[in-house]
């Protein structure tokens, strides 16, 4: 019960500055502090998103958004997590050739590639796709190669000595020890899929919360237009949230881990 108490009084307490804002901006725009027809008042703005939400326009493009985002992280994930593991671990002479290579690949302007992609893919769903997957991947593979290299040789040394096979070494002492690192990538590239597949959506696409809100700002839906950024930064807070309460559950294994072994 105390537990929860604090848990309410610590949201409430780091709630005050958004509430503030928003009394403020209101106040601003009642009093004409601000032009109505350039910044709306609040309550215009959630009234705006209650109608789209209430129309299920909003959770469409939304769902769009977010499986395009999900798609492309999740091929990321699947391809640069090992790719780090084998490159951090047993190839390191390869890696240490290769990374100036794949260093120069992450510094390319994503935002330069639009061009690119939609000749290779076309205008739709695999042109976002390809984005994402090539934003997302920096971030998985070297925050996983950052965190293979972070493992102290001595423990490595130890489990050698022990008896442990590579199949051991690998979950029991490599993997578990790697988790803060990867963790690090994962929370980043999530955050990059989700702001660039609203920026993809906005250079050319029919659906999608980047879509929505180019339109919405297109024919002077002023509100639907505030109200569409605050819902794109409320699902980013909601991602991230999300992402760390998983890196939390993967600690506790991490440390559970190290205790077996």
């Amino acid at each position: 019960m105390k537990t929860a108490i604090k848990k309410i009084r610590k949201t409430l307490f780091g709630s005050i500055a958004i509430i503030l804002f928003f009394i403020f901006w209101e106040a601003a725009t009642v009093y004409g502090l601000v032009p109505k027809s350039v910044i709306p008042a609040p309550t215009k703005v959630f009234t705006a998103l209650v109608r789209s939400t209430e129309s299920g326009e909003l959770f469409v493009h939304m769902k769009v958004s977010l499986a395009r985002a999900a798609l492309g992280f999740l091929l990321a994930s699947a391809i640069s997590i090992p790719m780090g593991f084998l490159l951090g671990t047993f190839f390191k002479t390869f890696e240490k050739a290769l990374l100036p290579f794949l260093r120069m690949l992450e510094k390319l302007n994503p935002f330069a590639l639009f061009p690119v992609f939609m000749i290779i893919f076309g205008i739709g769903n695999m042109e976002k796709i390809a984005l994402i997957f090539w934003v997302a991947q920096w971030p998985l593979l070297f925050n996983t190669i950052a965190g293979t290299k972070s493992i102290e040789p001595n423990m490595i040394k130890s489990a050698r000595s022990m008896g442990a096979n590579k199949k051991v070494l690998f979950f029991k002492v490599i993997l578990p020890a790697s988790v803060p690192g990867i963790f690090t990538g994962v929370k980043i590239s999530a955050q990059i899929s989700f702001f660039m597949i609203i920026a993809s959506e906005m250079a050319g696409s029919s659906q999608g919360l980047g879509w929505y809100y180019l339109s919405s700002s297109q024919s002077y839906q002023v509100p639907l237009m505030y109200g569409i950024i605050l819902f794109i930064t409320v699902l980013a807070v909601i991602i991230n949230i999300s992402f760390s309460k998983l890196e939390n559950h993967f600690l506790v294994w991490k440390e559970a881990s190290f205790q077996e072994n």
